[in-house]
């Protein structure tokens, strides 16, 4: 706690961050952990007004009110000294013509790839275009040692309330970044305990037409499907019908025509979880669970969608153990191998932040730097080539309702899943989503 401003900061990293700390020491000197996003400000725009709303929201918030300081390999947290929002003025520009649309890209790409000096500065940033026309693009950069994307949505709601507001009411403090992680610590025992028992037996199903052998190589493919436009007010209309947000009704979906596909009789998912209780802490809080659809329940639709939609609300009560640590109690503990871990993933996004969004995801990839062995059908990469290899295959389901324009986005393999699977799947999913079977 910083006593002369009474503002806290974080003391210690978790142990997601941790893990992020390591990659950043590997990949020093490249934006690669670095987030955002871009924002477009129309109307009579107050600078001044702006600028505080920045600061004050940076200071809402424990993560992004904290000075990291790196030595070599180590980070030290401490007291951060904020910026004031760096503002360029551009009056020869405007966002509504496209090539000077394509100028303010470039900059805002310029400014986010800028890499954060780690000599005791928090790791955000804020960075405002006044354009000719009188609108501006506001760019929020961050570290995701601080941020993540639902974070990020936090900081987008607080920041347009706080302007609102203005400087003279200002937002209630937030939640504690640190005490959210010192409540995980204290149930970490019973969580782990928790995951050991839902996972006991832990299956290997078989998605899929082919299954990679070790060493294979990406060779990525998308299918993309638009979306009948009634077809978002029918989602949320069935998944209200059966008592479950979007994401449930869509995941239940995906993991019975997964089960019977596969002809797998107990399938376990990852979910990546966006509900933050009743918490507006900013950091990398969006934690992952699993969720296990298996042969004790019933597999048929109200079964799988009554497992999924338990799964989801136990495997968020015993959230004190991270994912990773989760995969390292399956491959170590329980002599599960990764490649035995189905690779399916599945996201729903909304237009609106307030509803329902969350991500579905298997194992993380496991990367590796030497060329694996077991060439596909002898498809030609040069033996002895230093090619990236990615294990186990994922098949990636994006359900994307906001826009004008809808649709389904499914990127797979081609070396484990044949376009026409894939074809039939997305069709087969998209049906049983308008038509109630969930």
């Amino acid at each position: 706690m910083d006593q002369a401003s009474g503002s806290a900061y974080a003391t210690e990293l978790s142990r997601q961050q941790q893990r992020l700390w390591e990659v950043e020491c590997v990949v020093r000197g490249s934006a690669l952990l670095h987030t955002g996003i871009a924002l477009r400000l129309d109307g009579m725009l107050d600078e001044k007004r702006l600028s505080h709303a920045v600061t004050a929201v940076f200071r809402r918030h424990e993560l992004l009110n904290t000075g990291f300081h790196a030595e070599g390999e180590t980070l030290t947290l401490g007291p951060a000294t904020h910026h004031e929002l760096r503002v360029l003025h551009r009056p020869d520009l405007s966002a509504d013509q496209a090539g000077h649309l394509a100028e303010v890209r470039r900059a805002a790409a310029a400014a986010h790839a800028e890499i954060f000096p780690l000599v005791g500065e928090p790791l955000a940033r804020a960075d405002l275009t006044l354009l000719g026309d009188g609108s501006g693009v506001l760019l929020l950069t961050f570290h995701r040692l601080v941020m993540d994307l639902f974070s990020l949505h936090q900081v987008v709601t607080d920041l347009q309330e706080t302007y609102l507001r203005g400087p003279d009411e200002l937002l209630a403090p937030a939640d504690r970044y640190s005490s959210l992680l010192a409540a995980r610590e204290h149930r970490r025992s019973a969580d782990r305990e928790f995951w050991r028992t839902e996972l006991s037996g832990f299956p290997t199903p078989w998605i899929g037409e082919r299954r990679p052998e070790p060493g294979w190589l990406p060779d990525g493919a998308e299918l993309r499907v638009p979306l009948d436009p009634a077809l978002p007010g029918l989602l949320h209309t069935n998944a209200r019908a059966a008592r479950c947000t979007p994401t449930v009704y869509v995941t239940a979906a995906a993991a019975r025509r997964v089960l019977e596909r596969s002809g797998a009789a107990d399938l376990v998912l990852g979910a990546m979880s966006a509900n933050r209780m009743n918490s507006d802490a900013v950091g990398p809080l969006a934690q992952a669970v699993l969720v296990r659809v298996g042969p004790s329940g019933a597999h048929g639709d109200q079964g799988v969608l009554a497992q999924v939609r338990r799964g989801l609300r136990e495997g968020m009560a015993h959230q004190g153990v991270e994912f990773e640590e989760i995969v390292d109690l399956l491959t170590d503990g329980m002599g599960v191998a990764r490649d035995d871990l189905a690779p399916l993933s599945v996201s729903v996004t909304a237009d609106s932040w307030q509803g329902s969004v969350a991500g579905l995801a298997f194992t993380p990839f496991d990367l590796d730097d030497d060329q694996g062995e077991g060439e596909d059908e002898g498809e030609g990469e040069d033996e002895g080539a230093a090619t990236p290899v990615v294990r186990p295959s994922q098949l990636d389901l994006e359900l994307n309702l906001s826009g004008t324009q809808p649709q389904l986005i499914l990127t797979y393999d081609r070396r484990c899943f044949g376009a026409q699977w894939c074809e039939r799947f997305a069709a087969d999913l998209l049906t049983d989503l308008a038509t109630g079977r969930g």
